[in-house]
């Protein structure tokens, strides 16, 4: 039940912190804000340090396997377009789910289907030309035959130093509205929350993930792809395989993100019409195919495998980001350059 209870915290979190990994890597190119990519930065670092502390002292294992490239490649765009055409990647549609929004239920519909058929016979006869080409060293420490912890050390420094300067930097107060609760609800419910805090609660989060995974008999960190497919042949076809480590944190995810927006006062059901939803089955589907291929989620895959130095996660990071380019460049960018032609 640590699982669950991993998962509470974790969809708790993302929902107040207001945690979205896809928004945060679209806004640092749209926007230049990089507050949310060096939040997910710090929870790599910190789970990167704390992992190979605990694989040390025998509490964790690495995952092994080749590294599929050319399924990482192919998935991680197809991830990153499903992504730009959702609103927010696979844990986002969950959270928000929680929350109401019908565009993100959808979404999850289409990933849970989406990660199901990939896994199916039919699915990964269809897809194994992509996934047949393999490299035999998973992780950047395999290839060069060296410890991690140099690696470490760098990610820590580089962390550190953006951080800091991040810091530095000269901020205006955000205003806010008089506050209605009082101690710790206040904190809990209403405060807003730095991604700096969000995202050191989630790297102690997906730290403990790998112990309390490996004491079920799961080697791995967070992860919600596989759990997401096999819910789906629990609804369809009473398939009770669902019920382990990993399908107990998707449960928990979506209970902490409700429990949050009860408290908060922000559960209430939102559609945003018709081309969108289907816009959103769609972007939720192409995730779903994606992080088959690519062997996770943005969870899994940009915060759990890039922690270990894996040429997987670190690979998924620009294949997402181009596909996610490309459709913010055709539905955001574009339009507006439109809308400014015309107006001049």
């Amino acid at each position: 039940m640590t699982g669950l209870f991993l998962g509470f915290l974790l969809g708790f979190i993302m929902q107040r912190g207001r945690f979205c990994m896809a928004g945060g890597l679209r806004d640092l190119y749209l926007f230049r804000d990089g507050r949310m990519t060096l939040a997910i930065l710090i929870i790599i670092t910190l789970q990167s340090i704390g992992l190979f502390a605990f694989i040390a002292l025998g509490w964790a294992k690495l995952p092994g396997g080749d590294f599929r490239w050319l399924a990482t490649l192919i998935g991680g765009v197809t991830f990153g377009l499903g992504m730009g055409l959702a609103g927010s990647c696979s844990t986002g549609a969950y959270y928000r789910a929680a929350e109401g929004l019908a565009g993100s239920m959808i979404a999850v519909v289409g990933f849970m289907i989406a990660s199901w058929y990939i896994r199916q016979p039919g699915g990964k006869q269809l897809f194994a030309p992509i996934n047949a080409p393999a490299l035999p060293d998973a992780s950047l420490m395999q290839t060069f035959g060296m410890s991690p912890w140099p690696a470490v050390a760098l990610l820590t420094v580089l962390t550190g130093v953006l951080v800091w300067r991040h810091l530095k930097r000269k901020s205006f107060p955000v205003p806010q509205p008089k506050p209605r609760k009082q101690g710790i609800a206040h904190w809990l419910f209403e405060a807003r929350w730095h991604p700096f805090v969000s995202a050191v609660l989630i790297g102690v989060i997906a730290l403990l993930a790998w112990p309390s995974s490996l004491e079920a008999g799961r080697v791995g960190g967070l992860g919600i792809s596989g759990p997401s497919a096999q819910l789906f042949s629990l609804i369809t076809e009473g398939e009770t395989g669902f019920f382990g480590w990993a399908g107990y944190l998707l449960i928990g995810i979506f209970a902490g993100a409700l429990v949050a927006a009860w408290g908060s006062q922000e559960l209430r059901l939102r559609s945003p019409g018709l081309p969108t939803l289907v816009k959103s089955l769609f972007g939720g589907g192409l995730m779903g195919i994606g992080s088959g291929l690519a062997g996770g989620c943005m969870l899994g895959n940009t915060i759990v495998n890039t922690a270990w130095f894996s040429w997987q996660g670190w690979l998924f990071i620009p294949c997402i980001l181009l596909g996610s380019w490309v459709v913010s460049y055709f539905t955001i960018i574009l339009p507006n350059q439109s809308i400014k032609t015309k107006e001049a």
